[in-house]
């Protein structure tokens, strides 16, 4: 691996220090890459106890509950019995009815499901499509989520955005892809990934995939270890000189993905291969989310078509 060594690179991964602070504070609220299965499981028991207090209890403080009067009529004095044969068709009629209500039901329940598959599939058919372009089987793994499109704008000095609406969603192995358009005051700003984050507030440990506009278009992966960005296990790759169709001015859009197994993160620049990472410090697991860093001035990104493919 080619660790940085001109200045403009180092000048982005300086800036992408300056994201390490605020991030933690979000991804800290998750509780750590461990968290989801509990926050589900408060959520449910959250939900049960509500449900639960729904039924039965006393009315409003103050009040007394009063029983209405039993208005019952008696009617077995006069009812009239059916006979044997007239009261079995009864109890027949009555089962079918039942019977094909339960088919109906059954049948609108399989139709919903039969739909949502088909969205479903529909939904991940040229996610499977652009998996194969990367050397990864389809049929490995499963749809972690599809982000919906999200624009991240900030100005000042040093400054830093960053969201992903399924923090829940821990990735150990995976693909993420996005369509980034950016467009920024200097070059030296970027808009990417943050990948396997631990979200520990007082001193992160995490990756980061930055593209950035500087010297008409590079890419810089970032390793941080306990809240400091590690130079020799960090690396710039010039994109414009290996994907032709990589694009550096304002207002055009590069697809950006990135395969993550085991140690090694293989980087994609609009279908083309432009470099694969292999850092000595290897974390398994943990949040992924978009950033956007900016040196000064503004700058702003859009993901569009993002999504996030798990292999574990």
């Amino acid at each position: 691996m080619m660790p940085v060594r001109d200045g403009m690179a180092r000048r982005v991964m300086v800036l992408a220090l300056a994201v390490a602070a605020g991030l933690g504070l979000l991804l800290a609220a998750c509780g750590g890459a461990d968290a989801g299965e509990a926050n589900q499981a408060a959520t449910a028991t959250a939900l049960a106890a509500r449900l639960g207090g729904v039924a039965g209890g006393a009315g409003e403080e103050g009040e007394t509950a009063v029983s209405p009067p039993d208005t019952t009529i008696d009617t077995a004095a006069t009812a009239t019995p059916l006979p044997p044969s007239e009261n079995l068709q009864a109890v027949q009629a009555t089962a079918t009815a039942r019977a094909l209500e339960a088919e109906a039901a059954q049948a609108a329940a399989a139709d919903a499901a039969n739909a949502n598959a088909a969205a479903t599939a529909a939904a991940e058919e040229p996610i499977r499509t652009e998996l194969a372009s990367y050397g990864v089987d389809p049929n490995e793994g499963r749809l972690g989520w599809i982000h919906p499109p999200e624009l991240l704008d900030v100005q000042g000095y040093m400054g830093y955005t960053y969201t992903n609406r399924f923090l829940a969603t821990v990735a150990q192995d995976f693909v993420i892809s996005a369509d980034i358009t950016w467009n920024t005051q200097f070059g030296t700003t970027g808009c990417g990934f943050v990948l396997r984050t631990d979200g520990n507030e007082e001193s992160l440990n995490q990756y980061m995939v930055i593209a950035t506009r500087g010297a008409q278009g590079h890419v810089g992966f970032v390793t941080m270890v306990d809240g400091d960005v590690d130079i020799d296990q960090s690396q710039d790759i010039y994109a414009n000189g290996i994907d032709p169709l990589f694009e550096w001015e304002n207002d055009t859009t590069n697809k950006i993905a990135v395969v993550g197994r085991g140690g090694t993160f293989t980087i994609y620049t609009n279908g083309t291969e432009i470099g694969q990472i292999t850092p000595e410090t290897v974390y398994e697991k943990g949040f992924v989310a978009f950033v956007a860093l900016n040196e000064s001035g503004y700058t702003r990104c859009q993901y569009d078509n993002a999504w996030l493919w798990l292999l574990n």
